[in-house]
């Protein structure tokens, strides 16, 4: 797992921990069956999460592996939070391959709720979390 966090306001630290302790509902705690075939070795995942300082905003993600017909993929679900009323929004954007996808959360209260990437080739997955 690649996590790097570009942030236009100060520096700030990556945090990845065992827990969505970002208020994602008991129902999503963790990632939805995303379908297999007998060509599908078993999925394994971990969750992950990136904070900044000041409670700007937040960014929480699963992050899934599978085999698939002999191509390693990478599957994500991600919250992101927008937590301050500052006029900046909180971006997520995660890269798999040369699969890419930025999911936005502003102004404050408006959030990505647990948002699926899908399954792409990509034995890993990149989550940049960016505030601007």
């Amino acid at each position: 797992m690649n996590v790097r966090k570009s942030l236009a306001i100060a520096s700030a630290t990556v945090a990845l921990g065992g827990g969505l302790a970002l208020a994602a509902p008991a129902a999503q705690a963790t990632p939805a069956s995303h379908g297999g075939t007998a060509a599908t070795a078993a999925m394994q995942c971990k969750q992950h999460k990136i904070t900044v300082p000041s409670d700007r905003g937040a960014v929480a993600y699963w992050e899934c592996h599978r085999t698939y017909h002999g191509h390693k993929q990478a599957s994500t679900q991600i919250w992101v939070y927008d937590k301050k009323a500052d006029g900046k929004c909180v971006y997520g954007t995660v890269k798999i391959g040369s699969w890419r996808h930025t999911y936005k959360a502003c102004p404050k209260g408006h959030n990505v709720s647990g948002a699926r990437s899908g399954w792409h080739n990509g034995a890993d997955a990149q989550v940049i979390m960016s505030i601007r």
